[in-house]
């Protein structure tokens, strides 16, 4: 029983790794040098924020400001995360997004081209 439970809590462990882009991380955390637990590194998108919207050439985009907490998670085989777990600074990503290409708008945007 105890060995299944570990290997759902791997497997679900895993597929957040690799299916969240959220989850994965580019820092490095502390061991926490307890036996029994491991360190989950990650990356919680806390705020996402659009400026005003420009015209290049034709088409119309936004600067789009995405705000990422890295956490450093210690979970042990049981599920358990330890109150060790911290964040560290938060981290704003800033990428230009195409809201309107050739007068129609780019999914997701659902507004009208151009923008008012």
């Amino acid at each position: 029983m105890y060995k299944a439970l570990l290997i759902r809590v791997l497997l679900v462990a895993a597929a957040v790794a690799l299916l969240s882009p959220s989850a994965r991380a580019d820092h490095s955390c502390d061991a926490l040098g307890e036996p029994g637990w491991s360190t989950v590194p990650s990356h919680e998108i806390v705020n996402v924020a659009d400026g005003a919207p420009y015209q290049a050439g034709g088409d119309w985009f936004v600067e789009r400001t995405t705000t990422v907490l890295p956490l450093c998670n210690y979970i042990n085989a049981s599920g358990n995360y330890s109150l060790r777990s911290y964040s560290l600074s938060p981290e704003d990503k800033t990428e230009r997004v195409a809201i309107c290409r050739g007068g129609a708008a780019v999914a997701p945007y659902a507004g009208p081209c151009p923008p008012k």
